[in-house]
């Protein structure tokens, strides 16, 4: 929580589309087949350890762990991208459902670089002061 009583990690862009992206995975995972558990459990798996790694490192109270779990939220929104994109090859969701999910996924893995170049920008200029 932040220092008024409420969680600031829902404020920032890159929290609510990554948010956004676990939506539309939520409906993804509806197409396929309940014989795919292994699939199902794994791309709900990757899609939950993006925001999850995101929070965590937020609330870290550490620039460089907030920066490490960025990283993981990277690896999985790119563990999640090549998950989907085998359903679909398998035809389990359609062109338009992919297209959805992939220009969110790009907009996520776009944003999640841009905090981890903020923040490493903020840590050489905090390294460059002392």
């Amino acid at each position: 929580m932040d220092k008024k009583g409420g969680f600031g990690h829902t404020k920032m862009i890159v929290w609510q589309e990554i948010d956004k992206l676990d939506t539309i995975v939520q409906d993804i995972l509806k197409y396929i087949p309940r014989g795919e558990y292994k699939t199902r459990s794994q791309i709900d798996t990757a899609s939950d350890s993006i925001g999850s790694n995101f929070v965590e490192g937020y609330y870290s109270g550490s620039l460089g762990e907030y920066i490490r779990f960025l990283r993981y939220s990277k690896r999985s929104n790119g563990e999640l991208h090549e998950r989907v994109r085998r359903i679909f090859r398998k035809k389990y969701i359609d062109q338009k459902i992919f297209d959805k999910f992939e220009d969110n996924c790009i907009r996520v893995m776009y944003l999640i670089d841009r905090t981890i170049q903020s923040l490493e920008n903020k840590r050489n200029q905090e390294k460059n002061k002392k």
